[in-house]
């Protein structure tokens, strides 16, 4: 069964990526020209939450994005060592010599 862990980590931060370009762009016009045309009242306290929440994403999901396809890259170098690296190469866990195969120094 092949792992595709690195590559779903890969795409998903490159989604999010984008998605925090995007925000990133285009939230702000957006946001500030809808705010002039609202009048004070609820609907500037419905702007200032949104104002909140869309700063949220923008902080949060570029970083995100770009820390995903970072580990990705990294399970993908330990993937690639680990495959590269035999069991008979070697072993998997220290071993006592034979008994005729030590030495005695005395």
């Amino acid at each position: 069964m092949p792992d595709n862990m690195p590559k779903h980590t890969l795409w998903w931060g490159v989604a999010l990526s984008l998605i925090g370009a995007l925000f990133v762009a285009f939230a702000p016009p957006v946001l500030f020209s809808s705010s002039s045309t609202m009048d004070t009242g609820p609907g500037q306290t419905l702007l200032s939450v949104a104002f909140v929440v869309l700063d949220l994403v923008r902080e949060l999901v570029l970083p995100l994005g770009t820390a995903l396809i970072g580990a990705s890259l990294v399970m993908f170098h330990l993937r690639a060592r680990t495959s590269a690296e035999r069991a008979s190469e070697h072993p998997k866990r220290w071993v006592l010599p034979d008994q005729s195969e030590r030495r005695s120094d005395g």
